[in-house]
């Protein structure tokens, strides 16, 4: 089951080399381990450049997002049905 939402989140990232890595992020009180990027892009909305990813922590996957407009990140949806990318 797909839950599509659009908060905010803090997030443990590597900038390394030009490319992001995310490492970690905090949903409801509870740190989630990334164990796999999946899928990275970028999209354009004017000036602003988005980063997107689809992760997984081995239990869900999981959508975040970059700005680097705002320098913030989004969890943006949740598959708990899939556990693998």
């Amino acid at each position: 089951m797909i839950i599509t939402l659009d908060e905010k989140i803090s997030v443990g990232a590597i900038f390394e080399g030009g490319r992001i890595k995310p490492v970690w992020f905090l949903y409801k009180h509870m740190k989630v381990i990334i164990k796999q990027v999946c899928y990275r892009w970028k999209e354009r909305e004017g000036e602003n450049i988005i980063y997107k990813f689809t992760v997984t922590d081995n239990k869900s996957i999981y959508e975040i997002s970059y700005s680097t407009m705002t320098y913030q990140w989004y969890l943006l949806a949740i598959d708990e049905g899939s556990l693998q990318c």
